[in-house]
């Protein structure tokens, strides 16, 4: 019987808080999804030259996702820097012109379309590197894209390589925002949509702010889910600082803000571990689950409403 990474995932009840890591500086290419390796920014009809642009430009730090749309022009790539926001469409013979113009700081200006303005949502479909990317995410990106057709052009959802998390399947990540998601079953696209749509992250599929570390995702996680319980919806979650008591204790203090209130709360956070396989290949192979550390909400301060005439009580 075939065994899924992302089931015993589930099965086991690992977190999806705090697993949201990504890095910020990304470049998304489109190249047909038939082309594509185990390797998420290779594909196997890559020339030499332009592999190994696309290995400078992942060296000098940024990261690199192939991107796919059955609708994409064969002969053309799309492609979206983030968190510049820019958007481009290259001529199959200009790609290692684009790249190497990337990686030296030159003028893109013969290929940009202008400013990126709605929200791009990748889904991992990358079934070649593990079978739960596959089985999951390609359900996840059709209803996804057809979810969106109700939206008037407020987001374009491609099919993508690895996101990281397979056993979080099916993975997808919203660009410029770095709001990281994962299990997104059927019953959540609609939400999933509607809530980013409303620039406000959908907690029940939510992994992390992809520009914070793991024990500040978790304490955002959990200061949104307790301000939701008090009918307060938060427009911006600041954290103002992390204090590691030990090894086994963090304390996070936090600022929000709403359309009509702000204030402040503590999220304490005890150590935990999981215990999970890393893909479906570790299964495979009969590997064990492996020990993973993360974090777990364990109380929370009393909500603080501050003065908003009160400088002191704000942050820029």
């Amino acid at each position: 019987m075939t065994q899924f990474c992302a089931q015993y995932s589930r099965k086991v009840d690992e977190p999806l808080a705090g697993t949201g890591a990504h890095p910020r500086t990304n470049l998304l290419l489109s190249w047909p999804i038939g082309s594509w390796t185990r390797t998420f920014h290779q594909a196997k009809n890559m020339s030499e030259d332009v592999s190994n642009r696309v290995k400078d430009l992942i060296d000098s730090g940024r990261r690199i996702n192939l991107i796919h749309r059955a609708d994409q022009p064969g002969d053309r790539h799309r492609a979206y820097l983030m968190p510049e926001k820019q958007a481009f469409d290259i001529p199959h013979a200009d790609i290692e012109a684009f790249l190497t113009a990337l990686y030296r700081g030159d003028s893109l200006d013969a290929w940009s379309i202008g400013e990126v303005r709605h929200k791009v949502v990748l889904c991992c479909t990358h079934g070649v590197k593990d079978k739960c990317c596959a089985k999951f995410g390609n359900a996840s990106f059709k209803a996804l894209d057809a979810a969106a057709t109700g939206y008037d052009g407020a987001f374009e959802i491609w099919q993508s390589t690895h996101l990281g998390g397979c056993r979080l399947a099916s993975a997808a990540l919203v660009f410029p925002d770095m709001h990281k998601y994962g299990r997104i079953d059927a019953e959540h696209v609609e939400g999933l949509l509607a809530s980013e749509y409303d620039n406000h992250p959908y907690l029940p599929c939510y992994r992390g702010d992809g520009a914070l570390p793991p024990a500040q995702q978790i304490a955002d996680i959990e200061a949104r889910r307790q301000l939701h319980a008090l009918g307060v919806r938060p427009r911006r979650v600041n954290i103002l600082s992390e204090e590691r008591e030990n090894e086994e204790v963090s304390r996070v203090d936090l600022q929000w803000h709403s359309e009509t209130d702000q204030g402040r709360l503590t999220i304490d956070l005890e150590a935990l571990t999981s215990v999970r396989y890393a893909t479906c290949a570790d299964i495979d192979d009969g590997e064990e689950p492996v020990a993973h550390p993360t974090w777990q909400p364990v109380s929370t301060d009393a909500v603080q409403h501050c003065d908003p005439t009160d400088a002191d009580s704000l942050i820029s």
